[in-house]
């Protein structure tokens, strides 16, 4: 995964967050919180890459209460694999508009 590879907008959004425990909740992600939520609302979204999202995935699971769950799965040492995981997103998540700008 490249950097070319996330969702191009990362100007301020309005999200619609429902966990699986019946909670929602509204938010407004920009920059790469956007991006990110935006890929997880694509799929599961492998872990191991150079564009390095755990910090953001963590970001969002923290301070916006999205379930997003992580599969670990050890590396191959033998050739020098290192360990990765997967992030699922458990919440339902929709966009609802972008956020328009104060004038």
């Amino acid at each position: 995964m490249r950097i070319s590879d996330l969702p191009s907008s990362r100007r301020p959004a309005r999200f619609l967050i429902s966990n699986l425990g019946g909670e929602t909740q509204t938010v407004v992600l920009s920059k790469r919180r956007r991006q990110i939520i935006e890929l997880l609302m694509r799929g599961p979204v492998y872990c191991a890459s150079p564009v390095r999202i755990s910090d953001i995935v963590s970001v969002l699971k923290h301070e916006t209460c999205i379930d997003i769950h992580t599969e670990f799965y050890a590396g191959d040492r033998d050739i020098g694999a290192g360990d990765y995981g997967v992030y699922f997103l458990r919440s339902t998540v929709c966009r609802i508009d972008d956020v328009e700008a104060a004038a």
